[in-house]
């Protein structure tokens, strides 16, 4: 799969699947850069130091039974894991499924105005390290 339409991103958070209510979603890695030039040098040398990531997801509000309010509510405050494949298709090194533990630090009750669709946004940290299975 070397373009596709992103239009199929499956997303479950704490084992339950909120596909079908994400409007985004933003899944991001990094590490620490870590400066190791040393005098005399006439360029910089790096290394890489500790990793960290956060997921952000745009989601359509809605308070029925095991739905979103419902199914993140009880989570504010502690790590669940969030998992996020490309597509519905089957695992493989072209659609790997990533997951990972993240710290619910935010759960928006509504937002936005007249007229607007019920969406709320959050962005929660990483906690520990991202497992990536292709099969």
């Amino acid at each position: 799969m070397a373009v596709f339409l992103q239009n199929d991103v499956q997303v479950t958070v704490n084992s339950v699947d909120l596909t079908d209510h994400v409007a985004s979603i933003t899944w991001t890695e990094s590490a620490d850069e870590l400066d190791t030039t040393s005098m005399g040098s006439a360029n910089r040398t790096r290394l890489g130091g500790l990793k960290d990531g956060s997921v952000s997801i745009e989601f359509h509000q809605d308070f029925a039974a095991s739905s979103v309010y419902i199914s993140l509510y009880s989570l504010l405050g502690t790590t669940t894991t969030v998992t996020m494949t490309p597509t519905s298709g089957s695992l493989s090194a072209t659609n790997p499924k990533h997951s990972a533990s993240a710290l619910v630090t935010e759960l928006p009750v509504i937002d936005g105005g007249v007229g607007d669709l019920a969406t709320i946004s959050v962005t929660w940290p990483l906690s520990g390290a991202v497992t990536v299975t292709t099969s």
